[in-house]
């Protein structure tokens, strides 16, 4: 396996664990908002949002200024993003 692919591979591994963390968050009992006052089942959501765009123009950089071999991962972390925005879209209306 070369290098773009496991590069790929891992922010796919990364995805799954953050999708596992998001969920254990919202499902247990501990972590819920009221209703002023955002918890960590509604902040999980947007930090990882967030982490996403970081990890997304890191490895753009990457990919296609310094011609590294992160163009799948690229790839990877921009589908993760539409997911997250469409999942937002249709969860907030």
């Amino acid at each position: 396996m070369n290098q773009e692919k496991k590069n790929a591979l891992k922010s796919i591994v990364f995805y799954i664990i953050a999708i596992l963390v998001i969920v254990v968050i919202n499902i247990s009992g501990k972590f819920k908002s009221g209703p002023c006052t955002p918890n960590l089942d509604v902040l999980s959501v947007f930090i990882f949002i967030i982490l996403n765009v970081i990890l997304l123009i890191i490895n753009g950089v990457k990919a296609f200024v310094m011609k590294k071999e992160t163009k799948l991962s690229t790839i990877v972390h921009l589908a993760v993003l539409i997911i997250w925005i469409i999942y937002i879209n249709f969860k907030v209306v």
